[in-house]
């Protein structure tokens, strides 16, 4: 009975070190931004540069891109 008492006991005190020892630090500091444009960024800025009056040489553009892109690939 004793036996069973002390690894009851051992086996408790284990998994308190364990949980202890997985508490996250709020001592962290956060990551730094990357300072990359978010989807969010580039919707804004394609609202402000791409209107009626142009969206067809911007979609003459970017096709244009996406075919030199394809004919670089191997």
């Amino acid at each position: 009975m004793a036996k069973k008492a002390l690894v009851l006991i051992i086996l408790v005190m284990v998994i308190l070190v364990c949980l202890h020892g997985c508490k996250k630090s709020s001592s962290q500091s956060a990551p730094a931004d990357q300072g990359g444009k978010t989807a969010v960024d580039y919707e804004a800025e394609a609202e402000s540069e791409i209107n009626t009056e142009n969206m067809g040489d911007e979609l003459d553009r970017i096709e244009g891109e996406l075919t030199q892109e394809e004919s670089e690939m191997p």
